[in-house]
């Protein structure tokens, strides 16, 4: 079996590639169209997409919170700041304070975890099943529709290195000689 990571080649019964590491097991589960069981889930997306919605919610509690603050330091303000209502001002700019400081923390994550999630080609939709944009990296449902792979068996035309490259040109020039004499 060929490793589609890198290239060479392994005997059938090796489990991971020798030159690589690859799971030639699940390739060629894969090639035989049987899937191993579940799909694992990938702990990087479930996270990012944790701290996605945490933080979206974090910003908006934020935001309200401060909303609610600067309403409460408005009406010791329109009162005329009596003395009485100083323990009042302290707790809302205490209270002030922390909301953004919620809102700020929340939208700076909440701009990070959606641009990892927009570079992975992953989108939070609304109500609907997390799906991976490139289409070209999605098996078929149906394993007969699986193309099989056309192997070439044809000799290289490139040469593969310089040295193979040097011979073939002097092997060219050694015959031609040759023909020359015959003609």
């Amino acid at each position: 079996m060929y490793c589609p990571s890198c290239g060479s080649n392994n005997q059938d019964e090796v489990k991971f590639c020798t030159r690589c590491g690859t799971n030639l097991g699940l390739v060629s589960d894969a090639l035989r169209g049987r899937t191993t069981g579940a799909l694992e889930t990938d702990e990087r997306t479930v996270k990012l997409l944790k701290d996605y919605y945490r933080s979206r919610r974090m910003m908006i509690i934020g935001g309200a919170a401060s909303a609610l603050s600067l309403f409460k330091l408005a009406g010791p303000f329109l009162l005329g700041f009596p003395e009485k209502m100083i323990p009042i001002v302290i707790l809302s700019l205490a209270f002030l304070l922390l909301s953004l400081i919620a809102f700020v923390w929340g939208l700076v994550k909440w701009n990070n975890s959606s641009s990892e999630i927009k570079a992975l080609g992953l989108s939070p939709s609304k109500g609907k099943a997390l799906t991976a944009k490139p289409e070209h990296l999605r098996l078929p449902a149906d394993p007969s529709n699986v193309a099989s792979p056309n192997y070439a068996t044809d000799p290289i035309a490139i040469p593969v290195s310089v040295t193979e490259h040097t011979t073939h040109i002097l092997d060219e020039h050694a015959s031609e000689p040759a023909q020359k004499q015959r003609a």
